[in-house]
C-alpha cells in the first residue's frame, strides 16, 4: 500500500437478510476525489438456520441475552468467511476492511426509555472475528456517528455517490433499491455536504416476501416477474402535453 492507495474489501448484509457481498475496491487519492477501481465481487447466501436467527432477533417483542449474543458472534464468523472465500477466488492483500453488520433493530427518531428520549440502532455481527481471522484492520459500526451528528443512520450511501456521480453541469437522483429503498439527490454542481438523501419505502423485503407468498421463490431474480408487471402499468401511463 502507497500512502495514497489502500485496497479495501467492503461487507454488507442488508435488511432483507438474503446474504452477505463482499467487495474489494482500490482506493487511490485523486486531485478533486477518490478513483475507486471494483477489484472483485462475490456474494454468499446465509446459511438458512442463520438467516432464520437473523429474522427472529429483528425488532423481536422477546429474546434472551444469550441468544443476541451468540448471534453477533456467528455473523462475524459468517463475515470473515465470505471475505476469506473471495480472496481464495481472487487472491490479493488487504489494508483494510470495511463491515456494516447486521441491522437487527433501527429506531431513527427519539422516543422515551429508562428517564431519557434518544434514538438508536443496532447492527450485529463481531467485528473483532473478521479481524483475527483475516489479520487486517477492520471498521465497523457505521451507523452510530451519523445518528449522533443529528442523521438517522441511512441510508449512508450519499457521500459514494457523490465520488461517482456528481456532475458540474447536471443535477442526479439515484434510486437504490436495497431492503429499504432509498435515493440520492446531487444538485449540478453540488459539494458533499449539498446534498440530500432519505428513505423512500420498503424495497426488497417487500419483494422478496411477494416472490415467496406467490411464485414460491426466494426472490425475483433480475426482475423476471416484475417486468411485465411494470410495461403494463407503463401502457397506461398517458405522456404529459408538451409546454407550447
Amino acid at each position: 500500500m502507497s500512502a495514497k492507495t489502500m485496497t479495501v474489501a467492503g461487507i454488507m448484509s442488508g435488511t432483507s437478510a438474503d446474504g452477505i457481498d463482499v467487495a474489494v475496491v482500490r482506493i487511490a487519492a485523486g486531485k478533486m476525489r477518490p478513483r475507486l477501481s471494483l477489484l472483485a465481487h462475490e456474494g454468499f447466501v446465509y446459511p438458512a438456520a442463520l438467516r432464520r436467527a437473523v429474522l427472529a432477533a429483528m425488532n423481536a417483542s422477546s429474546t434472551s441475552t444469550a441468544e443476541l449474543a451468540r448471534l453477533h458472534w456467528r455473523l462475524g464468523i459468517a463475515y470473515a468467511e465470505a471475505v476469506s472465500a473471495t480472496l481464495k477466488r481472487h487472491p490479493m492483500k488487504l489494508d483494510l476492511i470495511g463491515c456494516h453488520g447486521q441491522t437487527l433493530y433501527h429506531q431513527p427518531r427519539a422516543a422515551a426509555y429508562s428517564g431519557r428520549s434518544f434514538a438508536c440502532t443496532w447492527q450485529g455481527g463481531e467485528a473483532q472475528a473478521i479481524a483475527s481471522a483475516l489479520g487486517v484492520p477492520v471498521v465497523s459500526n457505521f451507523r452510530p456517528a451519523d445518528m449522533l451528528a443529528g442523521g438517522q443512520g441511512a441510508p449512508l450511501v450519499p457521500l459514494l455517490d457523490h465520488v461517482l456521480f456528481a456532475d458540474a453541469k447536471r443535477g442526479r437522483v439515484l434510486q437504490n433499491i436495497g431492503g429499504i429503498a432509498n435515493l440520492t439527490a446531487i444538485p449540478a454542481a453540488a459539494k458533499a455536504e449539498q446534498i440530500i438523501a432519505f428513505d423512500t419505502g420498503p424495497g426488497n423485503m417487500v419483494i422478496d416476501a411477494l416472490a415467496q407468498q406467490l411464485f414460491n421463490k426466494p426472490f425475483d431474480r433480475n426482475g423476471a416477474f416484475a417486468e411485465p408487471l411494470i410495461a403494463r402499468l407503463v401502457r397506461h401511463i398517458e405522456p404529459r402535453p408538451r409546454a407550447k
